[in-house]
């Protein structure tokens, strides 16, 4: 059968859409296959934001920040670079120079800064091993008075305080918590306003809070030292 010159020309633009879509598809369907092996690459050059299931502690990782985003954002300089093949020995808070210390044998893995307590709430030195971890844990004793939307009016709020007409308490978050004292403190994911301010715990920046937490164990030892 003979096509008029239109027809023919409508039937070609058509397959060439066709086969054009079909490539991209094909591209698309490659490109998600990569995903996972390139956002772990990725993920492991410390350029991204450590998400759990992505980042591996096993690699280490160096981070630096300017001077004046690492406390508006919270960037804080850090370095983790453990050996893949040794345990976690021990974790050394040092309350003079606000850093905590993480050792494999006499190496260091790990260095941080940090926020302990506030004078009246001042971090206790001493030998100590962790006693608990909890991932997600909130505090029993100190939070935050919340208005009706939901946003802060008070950030040092007491359990059993009374909250303001029309605010409610909520508990202060705490998470990678790892405790150390039976009294509550211990090491956890928190605020680093560049001095002490806590009520006797170690707050650390989360990214760090995280890999300690995953890497240290129930009856790990933690130092508090001058």
């Amino acid at each position: 059968m003979n096509r008029s010159p239109v027809r023919q020309t409508a039937i070609l633009r058509t397959h060439s859409r066709t086969i054009s879509t079909c490539r991209g598809l094909l591209l698309a369907l490659a490109l998600l296959a990569a995903a996972p092996a390139l956002r772990a690459a990725d993920a492991t050059s410390g350029k991204t934001t450590f998400k759990s299931g992505i980042y591996s502690s096993k690699h280490g990782v160096v981070r630096q920040y300017s001077e004046e985003d690492r406390v508006r954002y919270q960037l804080w300089n850090y370095t983790w670079k453990p050996n893949p093949d040794l345990p976690i020995t021990r974790v050394e808070v040092r309350l003079g120079e606000q850093k905590v210390y993480v050792y494999q044998g006499d190496d260091v893995a790990g260095e941080s800064p940090t926020t302990t307590g506030k004078p009246g709430h001042d971090t206790p030195p001493g030998h100590y091993t962790i006693l608990v971890k909890d991932i997600d844990h909130k505090s029993n004793l100190y939070g935050v008075f919340l208005d009706a939307n939901g946003y802060v009016i008070d950030g040092n709020a007491e359990v059993g305080e009374k909250p303001p007409p029309g605010a409610v308490y909520d508990s202060a978050d705490m998470p990678y918590y790892m405790r150390i004292r039976d009294d509550g403190v211990g090491m956890h994911a928190g605020y680093l306003p560049g001095y002490p301010a806590s009520h006797g715990c170690i707050r650390l920046p989360h990214a760090f809070a995280e890999l300690l937490f995953s890497n240290v164990s129930v009856g790990t030892p933690v130092d508090v030292v001058p």
